[in-house]
């Protein structure tokens, strides 16, 4: 994973479509696929990539897309509960 500066081995667990309508008349619509990797590595921010990271359990992930939904992007909101069952 180039965007943290981690190296795992990554195992695809599922993939995805998806198409939602979102505010000012844009719209989603993608086939998304999902992996997930287990590392001791302390991940190294990748400014280009994203702006800032933090790590949180799954009940206070879910606790929080609960109390804030718009704080989370859509296709987020629709694998937590999915992933859940792979950690």
């Amino acid at each position: 994973m180039e965007e943290m500066r981690l190296k795992c081995a990554l195992r695809k667990v599922f993939s995805f479509v998806y198409k939602e309508k979102l505010e000012n008349g844009l719209s989603e619509h993608e086939l998304d696929h999902v992996f997930i990797g287990v590392t001791n590595d302390a991940p190294m921010l990748n400014t280009e990539e994203a702006m800032e990271w933090r790590s949180i359990t799954f009940a206070s992930l879910e606790q929080e897309i609960h109390n804030n939904p718009s704080q989370y992007t859509i296709w987020l909101k629709k694998i937590y509960k999915r992933v859940n069952k792979y950690i």
